[in-house]
């Protein structure tokens, strides 16, 4: 980095530190190196490398953008997290801790909003079932053509206990944000069902599971539709529901607080983009609530659509034989 990047970069440090902590005590934690080497990093002794830099924006929530002067000319700098499969998937484990402590964070923001428009069935919902969660870490390990044999099919693919309670914990977290806005097409449950009968044609997932997974995704539009009803979580935070009269070409979200501003892009798959990048952050947002639109809200108003919607989708599941 250059010195006026590396000087910039110390000032950030020090104005997003938590106040229960110490800049040096962060970068032994996150760079996971001494207390020298970190005073000699915050003294400016030692410069830091870009890669320590973009952990450290990740673990402080900074715009590395504003730090380097990236955002100049409008180029925005995005952080990829994006995790390369094996069968323990630590890796995607690690992803899940990292936000649910950012939600945690943020959730003490009255002010905080959670937005999204997307495509499928996001993770904040699939995340609660066991065998929906399988399906999609084993759906996205052979999209990215890894070919781990110790998992041929997907009944042989099983969760640790801490990628499960992590996947819990995840959509507790998200759910603690005071207010959401989420924005379906009507295509979520349709995409499902028809990566299931693929992979089912396939081989790769028996006729006994495909029957499980039917039945998770009953129970999801069954929580989804009780959510939209009443327009909030089980624990009383606000969530409104929209239904796209189009169709979504892909996910997108941002989170708004009083500390942070942020915007992300799903990619394949289980990974995303995000960035801190103000410009960036504004244009998510207003394509986000653009989307509204050309959408119905269906929670706590709109109940013909809503009934109609719901209808639709129990259909569709029920062609998933």
């Amino acid at each position: 980095m250059t010195e006026l990047s590396n000087t910039a970069l110390i000032r950030a440090i020090h104005a997003h530190t938590p106040p229960d902590s110490t800049p040096a005590s962060v970068l032994m934690d996150v760079l996971n190196i001494g207390r020298e080497a970190a005073y000699r990093r915050m003294r400016g002794e030692v410069r830091f490398t870009f890669g320590e830099a973009s952990a450290l924006s990740a673990h402080l929530r900074f715009s590395l953008d504003d730090v380097t002067g990236s955002s100049v000319g409008g180029n925005a700098l995005f952080s990829l997290a994006f995790t390369e499969f094996d069968a323990s998937l630590d890796l995607y484990n690690g992803i899940l801790e990292q936000n649910i402590r950012f939600f945690r964070e943020i959730a003490s923001d009255p002010t905080a909003i959670f937005a999204s428009a997307v495509n499928s069935i996001p993770a904040e919902y699939y995340l609660k079932y066991e065998n929906l969660t399988r399906f999609k870490l084993f759906k996205s390990l052979y999209q990215h053509e890894m070919g781990d044999v110790s998992v041929p099919t997907f009944e042989e693919l099983q969760l640790s206990a801490s990628l499960r309670r992590n996947a819990l914990e995840y959509v507790q977290s998200v759910q603690l944000v005071p207010q959401s806005h989420v924005i379906f097409d009507g295509s979520a449950f349709m995409h499902w069902v028809n990566a299931i009968r693929a992979f089912r044609a396939m081989h790769l997932i028996s006729d006994q599971s495909v029957a499980l997974l039917k039945e998770e995704l009953f129970e999801l539009v069954k929580d989804s539709e009780k959510m939209a009803g009443e327009g909030e979580y089980e624990n009383g935070n606000k969530v409104n529901f929209y239904l796209s009269e189009v169709d979504l070409e892909a996910s997108y979200a941002y989170i708004s607080s009083e500390r942070y501003k942020v915007a992300g892009i799903a990619l394949f798959s289980l990974n995303s983009m995000h960035t801190f990048d103000p410009m960036m952050y504004e244009y998510v947002k207003k394509w986000v609530r653009n989307q509204r639109r050309f959408a119905s809200l269906i929670s706590g108003t709109g109940e013909l659509s809503r009934i109609h919607h719901f209808k639709r989708q129990r259909e569709i599941l029920g062609r998933l034989e």
